[in-house]
């Protein structure tokens, strides 16, 4: 008993894993749904017929549903919002006046340089002036070059952050894009699918109809 009982566990488990996204359990639902209707109905002509003008009616819906869910995953404009701008731009029976204006804005030119200027010893100076004058010249182009160093390195550390920025811009832009493209594939084409069974079980119920209920009926 045992046994029978766990085997009965594993048999759920598996019928639980079975690869059918959940919106083909709702057409699955509908369908078993207007089949019971019909049963309970006495499988007549007229009930098929009607059952089959439900199911095609939905699909229809739904396929419509499932092409407005994609279009908006990709930032298209919806049906409505089109026909609402198309009606903003009704032509009026007296059309205000137009002002134009121009403006013109010419981008500044920035710059940034440096530069250092030394001074040759005075023509009388003794040689020990001189050194001291080479001494001042070698400490200040020493200077001069920790600054230059500096500069070159905080313009680097700025290049290199500007490029993380874009890198982490282009990577959620990317991230943006296969997030709908996911969306596409487990949203919008599954609903529109859905619809295509449902218009498939529909027309099979409204134009079979009568060979159905000769076929149900003893």
């Amino acid at each position: 008993m045992k046994n029978f009982v766990r085997w009965l566990r594993e048999i759920y488990r598996w019928a639980r894993r079975v690869p059918i996204t959940r919106h083909y359990w709702w057409a699955v639902l509908a369908v078993v749904v207007c089949v019971a209707v019909v049963g309970a109905c006495g499988w007549t002509e007229d009930a098929f017929r009607l059952s089959g003008m439900g199911l095609q009616l939905g699909g229809v819906f739904t396929v419509a549903l499932g092409i407005l869910k994609t279009r908006a995953d990709f930032g298209q404009p919806t049906v409505r919002s089109q026909f609402r701008s198309w009606a903003k731009i009704f032509p009026p029976l007296h059309p205000p006046k137009v002002t134009m204006s121009m403006n013109i804005t010419m981008p500044g030119l920035t710059g940034e340089g440096y530069g250092y200027t030394t001074h040759g010893p005075a023509a009388d100076q003794t040689i020990e002036g001189r050194l001291g004058h080479l001494e001042d010249v070698v400490k200040k182009l020493a200077a001069a070059h920790g600054r230059t160093h500096i500069a070159v390195l905080q313009a680097e550390k700025k290049a290199q952050k500007a490029l993380d920025e874009q890198a982490r811009m282009l990577s959620s832009q990317i991230d943006t894009v296969h997030g709908k493209i996911e969306a596409t594939a487990t949203g919008g084409l599954h609903i529109s699918a859905v619809g295509a069974i449902l218009i498939f079980f529909g027309t099979v119920f409204g134009s079979a109809g009568h060979e159905l209920h000769r076929l149900l009926t003893p």
